[in-house]
This record gives C-alpha cells, structure tokens and sequence, in this order.
C-alpha cells in the first residue's frame, strides 16, 4: 500500500514535470517563431527599400541619359548646318575648280551637301528649345526622386520598428494572458543597423572593439578571434556605410568633416562612370562613315624562329564621326576656390574627307611542341589623314566658365591611336579627324562661341544611394535582429494560478528566471523567457544571370541567418550597446526612438530637402518650398506618432 501510494505520487510529479515541459517548449517555440517573423519582416521591409531604390536609381540614369541625348542632337545637327562656315572658310577650299574666281572648291561642297545643311538645321531648330528647357525638367525631376528615397528610408525605419511588435502581437495565444513584446534591446539593435546603413562613421567602433576584446578574452578567446567576429559584424575592421549618399555638393563646404573632398570626388566619380558606362551607340560612337575598303590578304613572313603576320588596309571616303561623354572641366574658371568638380554633357561630331590606314601587326617566337609560339607583339599601326567637311560640338554645365573653351580641353587627335583605344568621344578623336581638329579652334567651335555652343543651368549629378563598396562584394545588408522575451508568469505551468495553479504544497514546482542577466532592464526585467533572431537582405539575381550586386537591380530578397557572434555577446550583456551607440544610461524606448528619428531628419531629409530647394528653378521652388515643408512634417510626425503609439 505504501509503496502503491508512493508510485502515485512519483507519477503525479512526473506528470506535472512532463506537463511543464510541454508547456514551456511550446511557449519557447512560440517565442522563437515570433522572433524569427519579426526579424524576416524587418529584413524584408529593408529588402523592398532597396529594390525602391533600384528601381529610382534605373529611372534617374535613363533620364539623365536622355539630357545627352539632346545634347548629342545638337553636335549632330550642327555638324550638318555648319557646312558652309566650314567650306567656305578653309583656305584649301578656295581654290577656284576653273580659272575663274568661281566656283570654288568650297561652293561645289556646299552645293552638293546642301541636303545635309537642310537636315541639320531642321533638327537643330527643333532640339534647341527642347534644350532649354528639358534638362532643367529632368533634373528637377531626378533631384525629387533623390529626394524620395531619403523619405522613404525613414519610413522604412518606422516600419521597422513598428512591423515587428505587431507581428509579435499576433503570436499570443488567444484567450489567454499572453504578454508576448520586443523589448528595448530589438530597438537598440536597429538603431545600430541603421547607423552602419546610413552614417557607420559615427559609430563608436573603439568601445565595440574593445569591448569585443574584453568579452572574447574572458571566455578564454584570444584578440585575434575578437578581431574576426567584429569584422564579420561589421564587414570589416573599419566600418563602412551601406547605402551611400552619391550627392557631391554636400561635401562642397570646408566646414564639413571632408574637407578635403575626397568624398564629393569619389561620389562624382562614381555617378559620372554610370553615366559613361551605360550610353548607347548614338551616344558612345555615332558612326556614318560613307568610305570605301580596300586590303590586301594576311601575309606571313617566317625567319628562323620568328614568325610575323600582318595585313594592309585602306579606308577611303567621308567619315563622319562623333560622340557624347559627362565629364568636367578641371580648369573651369566658374569652379574656382570650390572643392569638386561640376560634371556636364559634352558632345561633338566630326566630318572629314580623307583616308585612313590600318596595318594589323602580329609577331611570334615560335618554338618546338609542346611550347609552340609565343606572341611578342599582336599590335596595329593606323594612321589617317583628311580635310574638314563640318564639325560641331555642344556643352550643359552648370555655370558659364565650367565649359571647355578649346581643342585641347576636349582631347587630341590621336586620342583614338591605335583604333579601339579608350576615349569618351568614340572615333571624332583620330587622326583622319587632325585637320578638322585643328581648324575648330580658328572658329572657336570648342565653347568659346558661349551663345552658340553652350548651354548653362545644368542641375548637376542628383542625390541618390549606392551601395557601398565592402557592401558590393558581400552582397548582404547589415545584420537585422530582433529580440523577443515572454514574462514567465503568462507561461501556463504547474504554478501559474491561470493553469492547475500548483505554487504551493506537496506538489508545487516553481517556475524561476535566470538571476546572473546583466541586461535585465533591456530584456524587461530577469523573470523573461527571451531569444533573438537575424535576419538579413541578400542580393539575388534570376537563375542564369550573373551580376556583381548593386543598387541597380532590383533583386534583393530576405532570409533567415544565425545571430553573429557580435550580436550574441550584447544580448548576454558582454558589450554594452548603449555605450557604443553613445546614449545614456537608463534612457527610454521612446527617447531611443525619437533619437534615430531625429537622426534620419537631419542627415537625410533635411539636406535632401536643401538641395531639392536649391537646385530647382526658382520660379518652382517659391511655391514649392511651403508645400515640401509641410509634406516632411507629414511623414515625420506621422512615424514618431506611429513609433511612440507603438513602442511603450
């Protein structure tokens, strides 16, 4: 009987103690699949910010390629117009055909491409107006998308904030006390995510480190191996920024913190290698040569060991030739005393009567199997001569001085030798182009004709985001995490009143929190079931397509990814985030949120807004400003009221 009793009471322990298991795999399960929902959502709100800005980034790039569309239509059309001016001041073309003072050389050409001059000056009549005001419609435009992605960054943040505790609110349980929240510690983490996304040079990366080193060495690690986790944190040892600000006229200043304008440099770099990289043929070589071709086979010609190969070929006719390139001057008199360069559309087409020839040379030491031949030179000697027919060229820039005045500015004729050779202009620069070249700069067809050949109020590379470069060869945003804590007297145990209600007698087993957590005041309090979870954005181009990750293709997509070791050691309290984020002790959830905010305001939106207003055309910013004011206020005030309504 005693031992009956005893075995019954044996099982009701064990019951109870399966019951309670039951009960808090159940609730740690609940907690971790709300965690890990909550860190996807934020990932994947990141994931379509991006994508946002790839497709705005596509959009700026095709309209800004469209401005040199028309500046290249109006190169090319002057090259046609300009005929007579050309022919009927080079001295060679004032020789008469007959002994009579006319006709010239000169009248013949002009009479015979007089269907040419027509066709130039029907398109130039029509392009010139549409310049006058289009780029200044596309800039504007550009600036305000620009613009947009600042705004919707801080939109996405409150998202961020705001998406996670609604889905961790969907997990409880219902008809139960359920009291399931993201604590402080998840705003925490995002507040440094967006740091390291937007401005990681404020970051305090001396504490992380040191702290890192503190926490690696007492758990028996060495510095190196804190040096390792940190970089992969942070990408590298140095922090870099995500998404980066291509705006260089915000670092136009000596007071900013890039004084030297390395920066503005690098941004404008970068933006004007978009723009050159991405022109089509019309842009990048207009070709409309009407030549005829003549050459002689490969020969080859073998001396012991050494073998040459070459061939003769002989182009005759008219070439006309041309091209469009954003560049900047560096001798621009407007520019002076600033410390970036103003880039603009440039464009020029030649036309010239001449030849050219192209010998393909290739030598080799051929030597006996398996070594076989060895090439010593695979090159090819061009050379070309002819007289002008034409030219035109035409410049938007910024103010007047930022234009090229002459020849020189622009290249030399043997910018193109050998043919194939890298420059912005496609084939105008080559030497069957020499003498026309050089007669453009006695009709000061380069820019010095300011009224004819230029066109100013240009707006100038627009404000957008790129990808960093530690970031391009990641292919991964920064770390999302978010941390979930359930307080231990909603768990349905033994000992909870709303369950069996066992807390006291033979039978009572006590569900207890952990007593050694040094962030308890973060995770809510000690007595929590807590966990977290990471989440990231990933670049993820279609099958079959291979491309290096940037912000112009919108293939980014979230996953799920194990807590860096970094992220591990805040949440147990070994770094001290709030230290590294620089905010003080005790501070609240909503001051912590309010910070980031104010934050986003003052280094996105607000020089966002700055620079909308002053680059617009002043009969459009007046009016423009009151309304964008009012609209930044909107959607800043709109994502405090939505945090703080949320965030407790």
């Amino acid at each position: 009987m005693v031992f009956g009793l005893f075995f019954i009471g044996i099982a009701l322990i064990g019951l109870i103690l399966m019951y309670n298991h039951g009960v808090m795999t159940r609730d740690r399960v609940q907690v971790e699949n709300a965690a890990d929902a909550a860190a996807y959502s934020q990932a994947k709100l990141f994931a379509r910010h991006q994508n946002l800005i790839a497709y705005t980034n596509r959009a700026i790039v095709a309209n800004e390629m469209s401005v040199g569309q028309v500046v290249a239509l109006m190169s090319w059309s002057k090259r046609y117009a300009n005929i007579p001016r050309w022919v009927n001041s080079f001295p060679a073309y004032q020789i008469p055909i007959v002994p009579a003072p006319k006709p010239t050389v000169g009248d013949v050409l002009s009479t015979i491409t007089l269907p040419y001059q027509i066709l130039g000056t029907v398109t130039g009549a029509a392009a010139k107006p549409l310049l006058s005001i289009y780029p200044d419609v596309i800039s504007s435009f550009n600036l305000v998308m620009g613009f947009f992605q600042k705004i919707f960054a801080v939109a996405t943040l409150e998202a961020q904030f705001t998406t996670p505790i609604n889905i961790v609110n969907r997990h409880e349980m219902p008809d139960t006390s359920d009291d399931l929240k993201v604590v402080t510690l998840s705003h925490l983490l995002l507040v440094q995510n967006f740091i390291l996304t937007y401005f990681a040079s404020d970051l305090n990366l001396s504490s992380l480190t040191s702290q890192a080193k503190s926490a690696s060495t007492a758990a028996g690690g060495s510095a190196a191996s804190s040096d390792d986790f940190v970089a992969d944190f942070l990408g590298s040892l140095a922090p870099s920024t995500m998404l980066v600000n291509t705006a260089p006229e915000k670092y136009d200043s000596s007071n900013t913190q890039n004084a030297d304008n390395s920066s503005a440099r690098t941004a404008g770099r970068q933006y004007a290698a978009i723009m050159n990289s991405n022109r089509n043929d019309w842009l990048d070589a207009r070709n409309f040569n009407a030549t005829a071709k003549l050459g002689i086979p490969e020969i080859s010609i073998t001396l012991l060991a050494l073998k040459l190969t070459f061939s003769f070929n002989l182009e005759v006719g008219v070439f006309n030739n041309g091209g469009t390139a954003y560049v900047y001057n560096p001798q621009s008199s407007a520019a002076t005393g600033k410390g970036i360069p103003r880039y603009g559309w440039t464009s020029v087409d030649f036309s010239s009567m001449g030849f050219k020839i192209a010998v393909p040379l290739k030598l080799e030491l051929c030597l006996p199997k398996p070594i076989g031949c060895l090439t010593i030179l695979n090159t090819t000697i061009g050379f070309g001569l002819g007289l002008p027919l034409g030219g035109g060229t035409h410049q938007i820039v910024a103010k007047a001085g930022d234009q090229f005045l002459i020849g020189p500015q622009w290249g030399s004729p043997t910018q193109n030798s050998p043919p194939g050779s890298s420059s912005p202009y496609g084939e105008a620069m080559q030497s069957v182009h020499a003498t026309t070249w050089a007669w453009g700069n006695t009709l000061a067809a380069f820019g010095a004709n300011q009224a004819e050949d230029v066109s100013t109020g240009y707006g100038g590379a627009p404000s957008f985001f790129s990808l960093g470069r530690d970031y391009q060869a990641r292919g991964t945003s920064n770390e999302f995490t978010v941390a979930v804590a359930k307080p231990l007297g909603s768990l349905r145990t033994s000992d909870n009143p709303a369950s069996l209600g066992l807390d006291t007698g033979t039978f009572a087993l006590d569900t207890q929190g952990v007593t050694d957590n040094a962030l308890s005041s973060l995770w809510g309090g000690p007595d929590h079931m807590m966990t977290i979870a990471s989440a990231e954005s990933y670049f993820a181009p279609p099958p079959g397509r291979v491309e290096s990750p940037n912000q112009f293709s919108p293939f980014w997509d979230a996953r799920l990814r194990e807590p860096s070791r970094v992220v591990q050691m805040i949440a147990a309290g070994q770094i001290d985030l709030m230290a590294v984020l620089g905010i003080q002790p005790g501070a609240s959830t909503s001051a912590i949120v309010g910070a980031v905010l104010d934050l986003g305001l003052k280094k996105l939106i607000e020089p966002g807004k700055d620079r909308v207003l002053e680059k617009l055309p002043s009969v459009i910013s007046g009016p423009v400003k009151p309304v964008l004011d009012q609209f930044v206020d909107t959607v800043t005030g709109t994502a405090s009221g939505a945090v703080s309504e949320l965030v407790k």
